[in-house]
């Protein structure tokens, strides 16, 4: 989802195909990786989920380009369609 700015429309498509629950991690981006990113990104991480059973952080990962470390939330959704 770094490159979606619509997360709304994402989120349309991923109920859509679902059957019963969605697993699904959000980067945690911070300013500086935004703008020293090559191309436009989104921190999508602050968004609100509906249905949301649990929401967490784990350690995500170290950007191999910036050195900076991303915090991944982990998120777990139950389908109600």
């Amino acid at each position: 989802m770094l490159f979606v700015e619509d997360d709304k429309l994402l989120f349309e498509h991923i109920y859509r195909i679902a059957l019963q629950a969605i697993l699904i991690s959000l980067d945690e981006l911070k300013e500086k990786y935004i703008k020293n990113f090559v191309l436009p990104v989104y921190d999508n991480s602050k968004i609100v989920i509906q249905n949301t059973v649990e929401d967490y952080f784990i350690i995500g990962w170290n950007s191999p380009t910036t050195g900076i470390p991303i915090q991944t939330p982990m998120i777990y959704i139950e389908n109600k369609n």
